[in-house]
Formats: structure tokens, sequence, C-alpha cells
């Protein structure tokens, strides 16, 4: 039986050597995670298109240079990620300001969660401002902690921690509007 590793070893392999089905495959294994994650960054589907296309060029012509075929899709994530941020970059020209802020604690409400959809939740998210959002985006739901997000996005941890802060409370205001209080802040 093949494990993940030696079909991403192939796969890997035979999209260095420029390989359409291979490519085609990668495509298939991964586009409709990674057109998630353009969503995620962008105002519509026109830009998460674009955003998507790009990546996806960025993939193909560096697979070759992959170290740890094994983190595949990770790094393929991360591509795509990055390609969203500099996507906001130009679009949006960062220009983020240092505000020192206490960062609260926010629980979810599970219940409430689960009466939402995906989709609801996602609209609620895009009506972030992008500076929120993305950082927002990086955070809670790509992971990454205050230092990765300066780095990626070229702004300090305090100024990640401030746009989170404030991506938080724009959505309590947003959830609360709707009559679904599903995040309490704790300070």
């Amino acid at each position: 039986m093949r494990t993940d590793t030696n079909i991403f070893e192939d796969l890997v392999r035979r999209c260095a050597r420029r390989d359409n089905a291979a490519r085609k495959q990668l495509y298939d294994m991964f586009s409709s995670q990674m057109f998630s994650i353009c969503l995620r960054y962008t105002k519509n589907r026109s830009q998460a298109e674009d955003v998507f296309q790009e990546s996806f060029l960025k993939v193909y012509e560096n697979i070759g240079n992959i170290k740890n075929v094994a983190a595949l899709p990770g790094w393929i994530k991360m591509i795509f990620v990055h390609t969203a941020i500099d996507f906001l970059r130009m679009e949006t020209k960062f220009n983020l300001h240092d505000v020192d802020v206490n960062e609260q604690k926010i629980y979810v409400d599970q219940d409430i969660i689960s009466e939402m959809s995906v989709d609801e939740l996602n609209e609620l998210i895009k009506q972030l401002p992008v500076k929120s959002r993305t950082v927002f985006n990086l955070y809670v739901i790509e992971g990454y902690n205050h230092r990765e997000i300066s780095e990626i996005m070229g702004i300090s941890e305090g100024t990640s921690k401030s746009q989170l802060f404030d991506a938080k409370q724009k959505l309590k205001k947003k959830l609360n509007t709707l009559n679904k209080p599903l995040l309490k802040i704790v300070v």
C-alpha cells in the first residue's frame, strides 16, 4: 500500500519534470482547499481566482525545490497564504499603525456555532476591514502566531495583536446585531 509520502514523492518528481498529468493530479488533490483559502483573504470571487491561479503557478514553478516531500500540503498552503497576503499588500498598500492592546481571551459558544453555516461565518469574516480580516484569518484559521504574522505582513507583533483585537470586537458587534451572542470576551 502506498503512503501519502510515496504518492507525494512521485507527484513532486513528475511535476518537477513538468508532467501535465501530474500537475493535474496535484491540482485535483489540493484545488478545493486552496481556493477556500483564497476566498478568505480576498473581497470577491474574481480576486480569489486571480490569487488561486498565481499561487498554483508558483507551486508548479517551485515544486522541485521542496525539501520535505511529506510536508507537501503545508508547503502548498504556505504558498497560497503568502500569495494572498502579497495580493492584499498590492491592493490595499498596508498602512498599519502600532497600537499597544492587551490581548483578551474569546470563548466561543459551540452550540451557536453549530447553528450557523460555514458560509454565514465566512460572510461575517469577509465584512471585516481587510487588515483585521487578514490577521484574523492568519491567527484564528491558519494558526500562525503574532510573531509569524508580523513577519508575513511586515508589521509589528503589537499591530498584529491590535488588528486581531479589532477583528474580534467587530465580529462580536456583528453577531450581537444578528442576535447571535457567539463571542464572549473576558478581560
